[in-house]
């Protein structure tokens, strides 16, 4: 089986609200790390508009995006998280591997038990982490300031449906509902950026097709510290890294 690990990186990591410990000289780690540990035979690509950010990093192949060309505004406070998300997306649909899973650069993977992403992937076609707030709306109304413009009126579901996270994602490449689903959630960001679990939620409400939500253990942040059993830790969260690290990295 042939697997691609794709990072998104656009902007400073302060672009992305990364903790201030974490430095542009190695922004692709902790992941890459943990990438390397428990997939060394994975390929690994990463979308950016900076290209000095890969200089650390000799094995990964640099996809460079002109921002300009990009559908994104830097005029918009938001527009690193708008371009991670979408050209982690992005990735995924254009992978050539079997299994593509996009990443975050500020995860730390705990367990062997990770691998088990490659085939719980080919059985469902899509998965994600899930989020912590679970309803969409919770988190399309209560989030405005990042990106949220949920409204209950918008569709018939008021709401009412589970939301995701985009901290990372997997795909089977050769899956046609998997590729749909991403397909709308790129469309709609070009169409109105907007934070990436309330597009994802929509996606799934317009195609009627929707991803795997992992368990917590796949995606511990500040909502899911202590669960026992953990496999990814998002330590670009402080409280988890608080919580599991002996010291702040």
């Amino acid at each position: 089986m042939n697997i691609e690990f794709i990072f998104s990186e656009f902007g400073s990591r302060s672009t992305a609200n990364q903790p201030d410990s974490f430095t542009d000289e190695f922004r692709l780690d902790p992941t890459y790390s943990s990438v390397k540990k428990f997939f060394p035979e994975a390929k690994l690509t990463l979308y950016t508009d900076i290209k000095e950010l890969a200089k650390n990093y000799s094995d990964v192949e640099v996809r460079l995006i002109d921002i300009e060309e990009s559908p994104f505004s830097k005029s918009n406070h938001r527009w690193g998280w708008h371009c991670c998300d979408y050209y982690e997306a992005k990735g995924l649909l254009e992978s050539t591997a079997d299994v593509a899973v996009s990443v975050d650069s500020d995860l730390m993977f705990v367990s062997d038990e990770v691998r088990t992403i490659l085939p719980i992937t080919k059985k469902f076609g899509v998965c994600v982490p899930t989020n912590q707030r679970q309803m969409v709306k919770i988190d399309g109304i209560y989030t405005r300031g990042n990106d949220g413009d949920y409204h209950l009126d918008e569709d018939e579901s008021r709401g009412n449906l589970l939301t995701y996270d985009l901290w990372w994602a997997s795909f089977h490449t050769s899956n046609k509902r998997g590729r749909t689903w991403l397909e709308e959630f790129c469309r709609l960001m070009e169409t109105n950026p907007k934070r990436a679990p309330l597009q994802m939620s929509r996606a799934s409400w317009n195609t009627g097709i929707y991803p795997y939500s992992m368990p917590v253990q796949f995606g511990v942040g500040n909502g899911h510290i202590g669960c026992g059993d953990e496999i990814i830790l998002h330590v670009g969260h402080i409280e988890v890294q608080d919580y599991y690290l002996e010291g702040r990295i």
